[in-house]
């Protein structure tokens, strides 16, 4: 429940502090544009331009946030082609190098395959967020149907992982990440080192 509360909160603030400020600024790009339709209606014309431009833009905002909640492309298309669509949005949208090696992998329980994919993501977003480098590799591999292995590798910056868990905020990606492993009974490391960035290896058996 508390799991569920912090997500709820995730979502709320996602959408109040970019979409809906958005929209609210876009509601007053419309007024104002109508005031130059008899004035300036070139200026009017540029104006809601403008305006359609950055409409477009809050839409996909939109659409990422419904994205997040559950991906539409899962249940139709499996956890590696989400992955891919995953890492293909991410990469354009950071403009950052993300190098995969992705295993199909199989469960007949979703809610282990879409942990898997949450936890993919936590990663590779902690990544883009925080590392401040330029390249991300991904490993998902599938080890004699006995256990899944996640790795990923940034060559940004490193950090005392230990003491950010024990920071006054916890840092929220990475508290939700280990109680996402510790949830599918899995194992993390995570290994940083000055100028040589993060590992994070993960291991889960397969369920």
């Amino acid at each position: 429940l508390e799991y569920q509360e912090k997500e709820r909160q995730r979502i709320a603030r996602d959408l109040h502090d970019d979409s809906l400020q958005n929209l609210a600024y876009l509601i007053h790009r419309i007024e104002l544009s109508s005031l130059f339709i008899d004035e300036d209606p070139t200026k009017a014309k540029l104006e809601l331009a403008a305006v359609n431009q950055k409409l477009k833009s809050v839409i996909q905002e939109i659409r990422n946030i419904i994205f997040n909640l559950r991906p539409m492309t899962f249940d139709d298309l499996g956890l590696k082609e989400t992955l891919i669509l995953l890492i293909e949005r991410l990469t354009y949208s950071s403009q950052m190098h993300i190098e995969s090696r992705i295993d199909e992998i199989y469960s007949e329980n979703s809610i282990v395959l879409l942990s898997i994919y949450r936890i993919v993501e936590e990663c590779l977003q902690n990544a883009i967020k925080h590392s401040g480098g330029s390249r991300i590799t991904l490993l998902l591999e599938n080890i004699d149907n006995k256990e899944y292995l996640i790795q990923i590798e940034d060559n940004g910056h490193s950090f005392d992982y230990n003491n950010v868990l024990s920071s006054e905020d916890g840092h929220f990606g990475l508290s939700i990440l280990k109680e996402r492993v510790e949830f599918l009974s899995g194992k993390i490391e995570i290994d940083c080192k000055a100028g040589r960035g993060t590992r994070i290896k993960i291991e889960i058996p397969c369920i």
